[in-house]
């Protein structure tokens, strides 16, 4: 990963100051039209975090992949990849919540539409199956992980990641926001990750919300990471 490009690109688009920001534009869905990369597509995300994702995929460099985990109708992978040069992609979904909007032939129609499908390589596993290098082939330059948030879930997704990063990966994990309307601990497990790991972490951001299905902030939280391999 491309770290200072990913920072300056970041912060050109969103300065720090400005994180807080509640953009109220886009609570309206017309507005939102204009801004999304692919409306058509379901999705549990705010336009903030689909360009916060389309700027870390921009800064992969060649070689590296993008890979993320908790995908449901692909809106998130769309935003990603639009208008990005061709980088090595996995996704993973089990497709175990959210089952009356969420199905495998739903992923694949809206990658399909979207020009993206046969770009993907897509488990319908759960992600600790996954976590290998037979699976993941290419050293992961940008994580985004938007699986369960319980407690043991966000703390194996960061653990069982480890192995698979580049020597300097962004990760970024969604649903940072604890609250009684989202429930999350992604916050508290991925601490418990990264204070028992060898590598080097660094929090660049804490982006926050309302609540959870913020369209004006970052839908329901989000924080980014650096992660360093150890010298």
């Amino acid at each position: 990963m491309q770290r200072t490009q990913f920072i300056h690109t970041f912060e050109s688009h969103f300065p720090v100051r400005q994180h807080g920001l509640v953009s109220t534009l886009f609570e309206e869905a017309f507005v939102r039209s204009f801004f999304d990369p692919c409306f058509d597509v379901e999705g549990k995300t705010s336009v903030k975090k689909q360009f916060l994702l389309r700027i870390a995929f921009s800064a992969l460099p060649e070689g590296e992949c993008y890979f993320e985990i908790g995908t449901y109708q692909g809106k998130s992978l769309v935003s990603a990849m639009k208008g990005n040069p061709l980088r090595p992609v996995y996704a993973c979904d089990n497709f175990s919540e959210f089952k009356e909007t969420n199905s495998p032939e739903r992923l694949r129609e809206n990658l399909q539409r979207h020009g993206y499908l046969d770009r993907i390589r897509l488990f319908d596993s759960d992600f600790r199956r996954i976590m290998t290098r037979e699976h993941i082939r290419h050293p992961v330059g940008c994580y985004f992980y938007d699986g369960a948030h319980d407690l043991e879930s966000q703390y194996q997704a960061i653990k069982r990641v480890e192995p698979l990063l580049s020597d300097q990966a962004l990760i970024i994990v969604d649903d940072w926001r604890f609250a009684p309307d989202s429930q999350s601990y992604a916050k508290e497990g991925t601490l418990r990750a990264i204070s028992e790991s060898r590598r080097t972490w660094t929090q660049l951001y804490d982006l926050p919300a309302r609540f959870n299905g913020d369209h004006a902030m970052w839908w329901n939280g989000v924080a980014v990471f650096v992660s360093q391999a150890a010298k």
